[in-house]
């Protein structure tokens, strides 16, 4: 009987051999019971012999799939379910009769009430002999195709709010190309100018924070797909640190606050990506200065425990309450109590900053004695032994001993080429602007750069196409994309059309500099 099996999971009353006289019998009670079980239920019930087959009628399969029992009996069945999902339906099977455990597959299953393929997931077990063999298969299909449907909206949603970051990032960076170029120039220029100076001061920081913001915005979409590729190498804790107190040096001295900094006198030797790792300390620094008022200190302590290095960053500022203290790490965490006594920001930074000490094998932690009493911020790291560790790099060469380059400067956004050229000029290269990709490739022609720093998305030919046709000419120049488009996805599809390297707008004057330095010196760039 098919129900033999099911009956005796759902029944609960001990049957007596005879029922009593007048009394119905509990075998027919059992399977009326078991029926109206299977027929409330909302996925398919089915039973099987040992090989798979229907040895008798399913109904709740024949009521979703329109097949009669003389189209499902022995593997007929096996044509209500997608043909490209029959093969990794029938795997499945053959490998759970072989192991004689759990069936577990999906695929597509013909419904006939709608007249369409919909997703199911299938679950099935084996019942066994005393002897170990499989008397017969009980299982379900349990459709999921809302739940599909429904996961899909969600994909597409993500994919379109990672698109929407991606063009936003590019549209702001755009402006703060030619803003952070201009303030280039004007340093290299110099003035005895007080207010001047304290005005370019203020551009440089603010440009330098809506790039840190750009970065960080676009880090949390990247993080969250696991895109983020790490380019370890053995270095020094310190190589890293120093970048990253440089970097949020203007910070602290802006805020007039104290930072003090304990090291240990030997090197510790850590195997990290050295640009990740540097932005860790970054958004820490950033973040103690953010919360920490003006005059008061902030403290960076990094001391060795047998295998780990121990970073501490502790400030004396607003602290963190005991309720948000658990969440302080979690995406988009803002302590409404205390955004009036800070500077703002995305709530992402800290954020980040676990998943890249995680991504690194480390780990973080946050401390604090509540609202006032500051706060300490301690990051983990495994370390490394010396071997195999980078040498220094060489330091820079002196400006007046660079080799003048021509460099090619295409980008339809007028103010960052002219500032871009008049930037290289001072720094005693010759170059030349073209305002779209087909006065890219004439001026290229008649010019003969050495470098070409080309913007992607220009008219009559984008940055790709002109990639194309540089990359084919004698001698050919450094293509080097100059973009505010900085995906991963971006920089691949940059490589694939020739560029040897990709910067991101606004664009870092030492990281230029640095590339076309290497270049002069006969070298493809870093």
């Amino acid at each position: 009987m098919a129900f033999s099996k099911v009956k005796e999971a759902f029944t609960t009353t001990e049957r007596p051999t005879e029922a009593p006289a007048g009394v119905p019998d509990i075998l027919e009670f059992d399977e009326r019971r078991c029926k109206a079980l299977m027929s409330v239920l909302t996925s398919i019930v089915w039973i099987t012999d040992p090989e798979g087959r229907f040895v008798s009628p399913q109904p709740s399969w024949s009521a979703y799939t329109g097949q009669a029992w003389p189209e499902q009996e022995g593997f007929g069945w096996f044509q209500a379910v997608h043909e490209d999902d029959r093969a990794d339906v029938s795997r499945c099977l053959q490998e759970a009769q072989s192991r004689r455990s759990l069936y577990r597959a999906k695929g597509r299953l013909w419904h006939a009430p709608s007249q369409t393929w919909r997703h199911v997931q299938v679950r099935g077990v084996p019942l066994l002999r005393a002897d170990g063999t499989i008397e017969e298969w009980v299982g379900t299909c349990r459709d999921v195709d809302e739940q599909r449907r429904a996961e899909a909206v969600l994909r597409e949603s993500d994919r379109r709010k990672d698109e929407f970051i991606a063009t936003l990032a590019h549209e702001l960076r755009n402006p703060l190309a030619p803003i952070r170029n201009a303030v280039q120039v004007l340093k290299m220029r110099g003035t005895a100018d007080m207010q001047l100076t304290w005005a370019r001061g203020i551009i440089e920081r603010q440009v330098a924070q809506m790039a840190h913001l750009l970065d960080d915005l676009l880090d949390v979409s990247r993080i969250s797909q696991n895109k983020v590729d790490l380019h370890k190498t053995r270095i020094t804790l310190d190589t890293v640190l120093d970048t990253a107190i440089e970097v949020s040096r203007p910070h602290w001295e802006q805020n007039g606050q104290k930072f003090e900094l304990s090291m240990l006198t030997a090197p510790i030797f850590i195997d990290a990506d050295p640009a990740r790792l540097a932005q860790v300390f970054t958004n820490l620094l950033n973040n103690a200065c953010k919360y920490t008022g003006r005059g008061g200190r902030i403290t960076m302590t990094v001391r060795r425990e047998e295998d780990e290095a121990l970073i501490d960053i502790t400030d004396t500022g607003i602290g963190i309450s005991p309720r948000m203290l658990p969440g302080v790490f979690e995406l988009f965490s803002q302590d409404s109590t205390v955004l009036e006594r800070s500077q703002g920001g995305l709530g992402i930074g800290l954020s980040i900053v676990r998943s890249l000490v995680e991504m690194h094998g480390g780990s973080v932690s946050a401390s604090s004695e509540g609202d006032g009493k500051g706060s300490t911020f301690s990051v983990r790291l495994p370390a490394a032994s010396r071997r195999g560790a980078d040498a220094s790099p060489a330091l820079d060469k002196p400006t007046s001993d660079r080799p003048k380059l021509k460099v090619l400067v295409a980008d339809d956004n007028t103010d960052a080429a002219e500032t871009l050229e008049v930037l290289l000029n001072m720094l005693g290269h010759d170059a030349r602007v073209a305002a779209d990709g087909e006065e890219a490739i004439a001026v290229a022609d008649a010019f003969k750069p050495d470098v070409a720093l080309l913007d992607i998305g220009m008219p009559k030919k984008n940055g790709y196409e002109v990639a194309r046709i540089l990359s084919q000419t004698q001698p050919k120049p450094l293509l080097v994309a100059l973009t505010g488009w900085g995906q991963p996805d971006d920089v691949r599809r940059a490589q694939e059309c020739g560029f040897e390297h990709h910067l991101v707008k606004p664009v870092n004057l030492d990281k230029l500099t640095a590339l076309l330095d290497e270049r002069a010196a006969g070298g493809s760039g870093s």
